[in-house]
């Protein structure tokens, strides 16, 4: 929810966050900080259509309502402001005590208090169009603001040159306790570059992953992420609150362009081990491990600072159908943020992310919602799940081998999950549509779902296979054009964009053999 101010069409969410007005992808500067959640993002307020990338701003205290500030990074002389991280310098390693402040440095710094606020640091890309004759220009650069992020001040120089790389971009920087040192992680073409410094301007390279791990396409791996995460419970805390786990392993997650779970971007996983120098994974170079096996949910990046639970969040679109989607003056939405945690996989060897919708966010339904649903529904039965546009059902499926239901989150074949109990595992078949004629769009374009990308990449049918016991526990989250489906306490999510002629009520179909439902509960907003 946001307190957009722009004229909003049918599509624009209730619940997911959004630009006021503009182009938006990846979110950026994930920072938690006095209490608040700040969210950054890539921004282009003057089209609809990627453009010149400053980065948008809004925060949050319970990652809900959102209010949208002004822009924080704005191109200059130096370049645009590509993606990248933010944290709380609580060291003032990279903004001396005296260094940002809007009074007069030589006539006011000594007499600055020592409780001002502790700055926050974004790191982030510059990058120059045509910067030379081979390749685009692209350098990392730091901006500080010393007043919980209402302005920003940018530094002229690059905090790290461009060795000579095409791709060179997406800093990911936070703060590793047991080498006493800032991480910095960014994308170096088809692998990623690690770098440390205890403070400043003074990166050093240390080593390098990925050039022979998981999924790759001819396009540059994009918007990393590297953080740990207790086994078999929540949270990952960053340094203030101390918390031990007895095991601990690292999650890294990074974006692939184009070859992604359902065609296009995606961001893939891997779990292992990071001692402040190496990552380490875990699987084998050839396995490739999804965050969210759906068409919808890419660049995700997690908060830092934040005292408790991981919590990550994305940009809810596709680059092959980005800038054609039917959604008026604003274009570009972020996933519900989610809450990670980290288990055995079954056969205790592995491990399995685990992805699910924080309970503050929950909390927040304005209603609670009576379903009343027989519990072992027959062959043939259609059961509502919720008519409001922003809903969430909670239910628990016992499908016999053999049995199968259909959810249709907006009640048509707009969007379809299909779920097959089999005998050691859950078939789940996902079919979406592309949007029918719309009548036109009310700024301008005359037939806005008439393109060709739409019409050719939106549509898609895909089909995954989750090793899982007969009793699937399920949330399914709607909006006005997206649905985030969790599957087995989050083991399996699917988000996908749609955008129906009608928003009918959410339904579950019972296509075939015995089936149970159990804890069925509604929310809506």
């Amino acid at each position: 929810m946001t307190d957009a101010v722009s004229a909003s069409p049918e599509f624009r969410p209730l619940l997911h966050f959004t630009p006021p007005k503009g182009w938006m992808n990846d979110p950026n500067g994930l920072v938690h900080h006095a209490g608040q959640y700040h969210l950054f993002y890539q921004y282009y307020p003057h089209d609809t259509v990627w453009g010149p990338m400053h980065w948008g701003h809004a925060s949050s205290g319970d990652l809900v309502h959102w209010t949208h500030r002004p822009v924080a990074l704005t191109p200059d002389e130096h370049g645009m402001c590509f993606s990248g991280s933010a944290v709380v310098d609580w060291q003032h390693a990279f903004v001396p005590e005296c260094e940002i402040t809007t009074a007069p440095r030589k006539a006011e710094c000594g007499t600055l208090r020592a409780d001002m606020i502790t700055p926050l640091v974004a790191f982030f890309t510059r990058h120059v169009p045509g910067g030379s004759p081979e390749r685009d220009h692209q350098s990392q650069a730091m901006a500080a603001s010393r007043d919980g992020g209402r302005s920003w001040q940018m530094r002229d120089a690059a905090i790290l040159d461009n060795p000579g790389l095409q791709d060179f971009r997406d800093p990911k920087v936070f703060w590793h306790a047991e080498s006493e040192h800032w991480v910095m992680i960014l994308t170096e073409g088809q692998e990623l570059g690690i770098y440390r410094t205890q403070g400043g301007a003074d990166w050093e390279k240390v080593s390098v992953f990925g050039a022979e791990y998981g999924a790759h396409d001819e396009l540059a791996w994009e918007c990393p992420d590297l953080f740990p995460l207790p086994v078999d419970g929540r949270g990952g805390a960053d340094h203030q609150s101390g918390a031990e786990s007895l095991e601990e392993r690292w999650v890294l997650m990074v974006g692939v362009q184009r070859g992604g779970p359902a065609r296009g971007s995606g961001t893939q996983v891997f779990i292992g081990d990071f001692d402040g120098i190496r990552f380490t994974p875990h699987q084998a170079p050839e396995t490739v491990t999804w965050f969210d096996q759906g068409a919808d949910c890419y660049a995700a990046q997690s908060w830092s600072d934040h005292p408790g639970e991981r919590l990550v969040i994305g940009w809810m679109s596709n680059w092959l159908y980005a800038h054609e989607t039917p959604t008026g003056d604003w274009r570009g939405a972020m996933t519900i943020p989610r809450a990670l945690s980290l288990a055995r996989d079954e056969g205790g060897k592995g491990y399995e992310l685990r992805q699910t919708i924080p309970d503050r966010v929950r909390d927040s339904a304005m209603a609670l919602d009576a379903l009343v649903v027989p519990r072992k529904p027959a062959p043939g039965s259609v059961l509502e799940l919720g008519e409001a546009e922003a809903a969430l059902a909670e239910f628990r499926l016992d499908l016999a081998p053999g049995a199968a239901v259909v959810l249709r989150p907006f009640g048509d074949d707009s969007l379809i999950y299909r779920l097959e109990g089999l005998d050691s595992s859950l078939a789940v078949t996902v079919e979406r549509t592309a949007p029918r004629d719309l009548g036109g769009d009310p700024y301008g374009d005359p037939c806005v779902n008439d393109s060709a990308a739409l019409s050719e990449h939106f549509p898609h049918r895909t089909q995954y296979h989750l090793p899982a016991g007969p009793r699937i526990a399920c949330q399914l989250l709607r909006d006005r054009c997206s649905a985030e489906l969790f599957i087995d306490d989050g083991r399996l999510v699917i988000t996908e964009l749609a955008f129906p002629n009608e928003a009918l009520p959410m339904t579950l179909s019972v296509e075939q053999g015995e089936v149970g439902l159990g804890a069925v509960s509604g929310r809506h907003w």
